[in-house]
């Protein structure tokens, strides 16, 4: 009769590494020593916890996935983050082909995520405890949505990593973060956070020296040049809503 740590063995090494090297490497992982990657016949591992938060971590929740499966996974997080991502025409329409607004706005979800990611390798450093960045609803539902709010700044936070993996693809239940946001809110909470950006560059230019963003922000409101055809109307849009505010204008946020 199997016993229960074989059971559990013989589930979590499913590629052929041998059992005494496997049990001894998850020991040695579950007490803090030893490398996370070993490679085993050509193939490269990583052993990993599957132990959840608040729970205790002994050499059982430990197991094996190859390297280049941990990559595929991270490229695939990766091309739906772009691709559910607001876009530029999203918030044109939002804004009533404002430019100006439409940009602010682009320019706040993206500086948005990126501080909120920052502010997770932040508290990981300082707790110890790993941080990453959450999706309240799932990034890639079983069952997608055209009303999903995707990679945006109002379905993302800072979550710990442990639960936030566990939960995978589910979507939140009632009282939870992200349930009922759609797309449509996602949308209008990024043309208002643009619209605040906006007053507060516009307080910024009655400054004696005004800000980078301030100077970025005259710069787009130049007079727009008569187009012979939507071709090159089309263009000059997309160099206006990206030349100037590619640069960023977290001097603005900061201030």
């Amino acid at each position: 009769m199997k016993t229960f740590s074989k059971f559990i063995l013989e589930a979590s090494n499913k590629y052929g590494i041998p059992d005494d090297e496997y049990r001894q490497w998850q020991r040695d992982r579950a007490a803090g020593r030893g490398p996370a990657k070993k490679t085993f016949n050509g193939v490269e591992y990583e052993m990993r916890s599957h132990a959840r938060a608040g729970q205790p971590r002994p050499p059982g929740v430990w197991g094996v996935t190859p390297t280049s499966k941990r990559q595929e996974s991270s490229e695939k997080r990766s091309k739906a983050e772009q691709e559910t991502a607001l876009s530029k025409d999203e918030l044109l329409r939002a804004t009533g082909d404002d430019e100006e607004r439409a940009a602010l706005a682009s320019d706040t979800e993206t500086s948005g995520i990126k501080k909120t990611i920052k502010r997770a390798q932040r508290i990981g450093k300082s707790t110890g405890v790993k941080q990453s960045l959450g999706h309240g609803q799932p990034l890639q539902p079983e069952e997608p949505s055209p009303e999903d709010p995707g990679h945006t700044r109002s379905n993302t936070r800072v979550e710990p990593h442990s639960p936030n993996t566990a939960k995978k693809n589910k979507r939140p239940e009632p009282g939870e973060f992200g349930y009922g946001l759609t797309r449509a809110l996602a949308t209008q909470d990024a043309v208002e956070r643009g619209d605040t950006l906006g007053r507060k560059i516009d307080r910024e230019r009655d400054l004696e020296t005004p800000s980078r963003a301030a100077r970025l922000l005259a710069r787009l409101r130049r007079p727009k040049p008569k187009f012979k055809n939507s071709a090159e109307r089309a263009k000059e849009q997309e160099a206006r809503m990206t030349s100037a505010y590619d640069k960023r204008v977290d001097d603005a946020l900061n201030a």
